[in-house]
């Protein structure tokens, strides 16, 4: 998941030249000009998004060579100036080698007159992981960066298919370049558009020409800038993309784990739940306009497991690169964007104080191999520490030595979710329960044990942990609690000042107020909710024996906590569309017979009806990505996270196990 750099050379001191493809990425002369005229005027994005003005459907364009980012840049300044404009602006961007930071700040130093830009993207500016990075930005404006391969990002993302408006191919020449221009990659890009898309190059190659029009868009060479004479522009119509399709070019079976298209309709919803997977869906569905009702039991937010005082975010983490080990990572790395664009925006502190693992308290059957982490893993997500470097920065001596995360650290959760309330779209309806959710005249209707109607949409979202098999469609699921009691106990003169998060047998946060929260207790299938005295004693000598000094904590006692975590049988978040069981298992009862049947079948899943539960003990780190995916999944857009990923958190996972293990 590491990803290689631009190899740059700078010319004339900010000038970069690549190594990789021996030329420089834009004209000596007025690269400004070049590029608005080459993608932003050849695209007619302007009078495009006057004709849009009144579409609730974001305009989509794609990118591929991402690199100083100054189509970006140049894009973002005509969306922020435009008047009229559709009602949202997703930018995907691909390239395989990225600039580094450092470099991207050299560049861009380049254009005062983009500088609020500039400055906005190189904060949240990912330059060491492979994969999509979805970037928040203005408030209606999304940029997916994907490092890596543009093929096998699109091939991995094919929900993308019939998505973008337009494309800016703006890689080297294709002489230098070839890759670019391969008829695979094109009949990609092809497949992934709308009808209508325009696509733009610098080149005004007769190979590139012969190749997009074979990909099915027809091309037109026009006035290219400055001493360039032309360029080529191209249509993708809705004749052309039959005529390939009938060619077989691009084919994409559907399976299990397809999901129908997203309904149309008021873009209003309903929210079960109102700790971090509930909150956190308000939030990313408010943002793009959705009107939205979030219903808990409780009488505030954040009342069961993300009313903890403390919560740590850091990544889990995997030792082979997989669909798993991709997901936590591009999760742990988004919600790290979020909660520091929300500290800057809201009462929410996020406190980067980074997070040590003690290695003596991890798993002792599957012990971490560092040569695997560290080919996997840049070193701005994960480092291994001995014990005097990791007491160093936990400013105390620590027992052991440790893995570091140092984007990690800790916030308050129920801050939090308040966070993530606060926005005129989103009411909070507390203290009332759910007791039911049934769809009648294409409405999800929610009522309380009496009956009475508590509120009705045509999209309700699921997100009340371990309570959704309260629910008929979601009653089959197989979740578990897992009861967790956190111990408070005050500072002592040489606690007062740890430095970052320890966690060991226990995890022990820097001092608040003259206290330390130390979690937590870990009891499968246990629903009891009472302190336990038995276990803050076990939580204070866990916490205890991650330090060297026998008397570093004060082991009296302050309060304890008691909350139920949800997690599913096989330990993953369970997100995405909810199934109809009875369907599916009628739709692919084949693979009761063959386990390695092909059946090309999409899923059949409920309209409208979504679930987000089981984020277990990592739900600080995966419940923002998954809420973005659904929101995402809701609203018909691109999806930041690509199919291998979204069949590894589908609820149907658990319906195709079954089958094929003949139950």
């Amino acid at each position: 998941m590491k990803i290689k750099h631009a190899s740059l050379r700078w010319i004339e001191s900010d000038l970069p030249y690549s190594r990789q493809f021996g030329d420089l990425y834009y004209s000596r002369e007025d690269e400004l000009g070049e590029s608005r005229h080459v993608f932003l005027e050849a695209n007619q994005l302007h009078q495009r998004w006057q004709r849009a003005a009144d579409s609730n459907i974001p305009f989509t364009i794609a990118e591929i060579g991402f690199g100083s980012a100054l189509n970006f840049l140049l894009t973002w300044q005509l969306w922020r100036s435009s008047a009229c404009k559709p009602v949202g602006l997703h930018y995907i961007a691909f390239e395989k080698y990225p600039f580094s930071r450092a470099d991207l700040k050299k560049v861009q130093h380049r254009w005062p007159a983009l500088a609020e830009f500039s400055r906005a993207l190189q904060v949240v500016y990912p330059d060491h992981s492979g994969g999509c990075h979805r970037l928040l930005l203005d408030d209606r404006l999304i940029l997916d960066l994907h490092l890596g391969d543009a093929r096998t990002q699109l091939q991995n993302h094919n929900a993308a298919i019939g998505q973008i408006d337009a494309w800016y191919l703006d890689g080297f020449n294709p002489q230098l370049n070839p890759e670019l221009w391969q008829r695979k990659l094109l009949q990609l890009i092809a497949a992934a558009s709308k009808p209508g898309a325009t696509v733009s190059t610098y080149s005004a190659a007769g190979a590139v020409r012969r190749q997009l029009q074979a990909a099915g868009f027809e091309v037109e060479k026009t006035a290219g800038f400055g001493r360039k004479r032309h360029m080529l522009v191209a249509t993708r119509s809705a004749a052309n993309k039959h005529r390939e399709q009938s060619s077989g070019a691009i084919e994409s079976s559907p399976s299990w784990s397809t999901y129908p298209a997203a309904l149309a309709g008021d873009a209003q919803a309903i929210i079960i739940g109102a700790g971090l997977a509930g909150c956190s869906m308000a939030y990313s569905l408010a943002r793009r306009g959705w009107r939205v009702s979030v219903i808990d039991q409780a009488a505030s937010p954040a009342s069961g497991t993300s009313g903890i005082a403390q919560f740590a975010l850091r990544c889990r983490i995997f030792q082979n690169d997989s669909p798993l080990s991709r997901f936590f990572l591009q999760a742990y790395l988004f919600s790290r964007r979020q909660y520091s664009q929300l500290t800057a925006s809201s009462p929410l502190a996020f406190h980067d104080c980074g997070v040590l693992q003690l290695q003596s308290a991890m798993n002792k059957q599957q012990p971490l191999d560092w040569q695997k982490l560290h080919r996997l893993y840049p070193s701005e997500v994960i480092q291994t520490l001995a014990p005097a470097d990791a007491s160093l920065l936990a400013n105390t001596k620590l027992e052991d030595g440790a893995y570091y995360f140092p984007g990690g650290g800790w916030l308050d959760p129920t801050l939090l979710c308040s966070s993530y309330l606060d926005h005129p779209n989103i009411s909070l309806h507390s203290g009332r329960a759910v007791h039911a959710l049934d769809l009648r005249d294409s409405l999800w209707q929610a009522s309380d044990a009496d009956g009475q109607l508590l509120a009705s949409a045509a999209v309700a979202v699921i997100a009340n942990s371990h309570d959704a098999t309260r629910f008929s469609p979601t009653a089959w699921l197989p979740l578990q609690t897992v009861r967790g009691q956190a111990t408070s106990i005050g500072s002592s003169r040489f606690s007062a000042s740890l430095a970052s998060v320890v966690c060991g047998q226990r995890t022990v946060f820097p001092c608040v107020d003259n206290h330390h929260t130390l979690s937590a207790s870990y009891r499968p299938q246990d629903s009891d909710l009472s302190i336990s005295e038995a276990d803050n004693q076990q939580n204070v000598q866990g916490a205890q024996a991650c330090f060297r000094e026998a008397d570093y904590l004060d082991e009296e006692f302050q309060e304890a906590r008691v909350a139920l975590r949800c997690s599913s049988s096989d330990y993953l978040p369970v997100v995405g569309q909810v199934p109809d069981v009875g369907a599916m298992q009628e739709q692919f009862s084949e693979l009761r017979l063959n386990a390695r049947a092909q059946v090309n079948s999409g899923g059949s899943y409920h309209p409208g009806l979504y679930l987000s539960v089981a984020h277990g003990s990592n739900g600080l780190a995966t419940c923002p990505l998954s809420s973005e995916f659904l929101a995402s999944l809701i609203n018909g857009e691109a999806l930041p996270i690509d199919q291998a990923m979204s069949a590894a958190l589908n609820p149907a996972r658990f319906i195709i196990r079954d089958l094929k293990k003949q139950r």
